[in-house]
């Protein structure tokens, strides 16, 4: 994790001791860009039954601050579907709190929701209330603390690692000989 980096602003106002300004505004993005890296992404995911606490997303606790979520969920057997926005957040890799709100039905309704920390993850779990195949399509904001790694470096001769592309959660990746 990287360390936040503090302007020099000298001992007394105009003393020339201070960081330069170009110094001082990089440092002030370095900051920020450690300490509030945010990721927007979308999933699909399935629920099938009516079995509680089925995962639907999930996301490292370590780094996570905050995160909000839309959820649209349809039953493929119906026209019944329903639209949630889901609100998170977290100050420690173990507890997290959140809220529903916006709930949106069209028909009945087709599950619950909940937000937990296991596994040393965050995740979205649902608790259906009809035995059927739930489609859920997941739109993710979600903020983080701290640098993110992404992926593993990929090499070709003459150019050098992570160049050229990288994978996100450390995919393995292959070529056709």
């Amino acid at each position: 994790m990287a360390v936040q980096e503090t302007i020099n602003i000298g001992a007394l106002p105009n003393d020339g001791d201070g960081d330069p300004l170009r110094t001082a505004f990089g440092k002030i993005n370095n900051n920020f860009s450690v300490l509030f890296s945010s990721d927007f992404s979308t999933s699909e995911a399935y629920s099938v039954g009516n079995t509680a606490a089925q995962i639907i997303f999930q996301t490292p606790a370590l780094t996570f601050t905050q995160g909000v979520f839309q959820i649209n969920s349809q039953d493929l057997n119906t026209a019944n579907r329903q639209n949630i926005t889901l609100v998170a957040s977290s100050s420690s890799a173990s507890t997290v709190k959140w809220n529903g709100h916006s709930t949106l039905f069209t028909g009945s309704p087709l599950t619950a929701y909940d937000i937990d920390i296991s596994g040393s993850n965050v995740r979205i779990l649902v608790n259906p209330l009809v035995n059927s195949t739930i489609f859920h399509f997941i739109s993710a904001q979600v903020t983080t603390v701290g640098e993110t790694t992404v992926g593993l470096d990929l090499e070709l001769d003459g150019y050098t690692a992570g160049d050229l592309l990288s994978t996100e959660n450390s995919l393995d990746l292959s070529t056709e000989t």
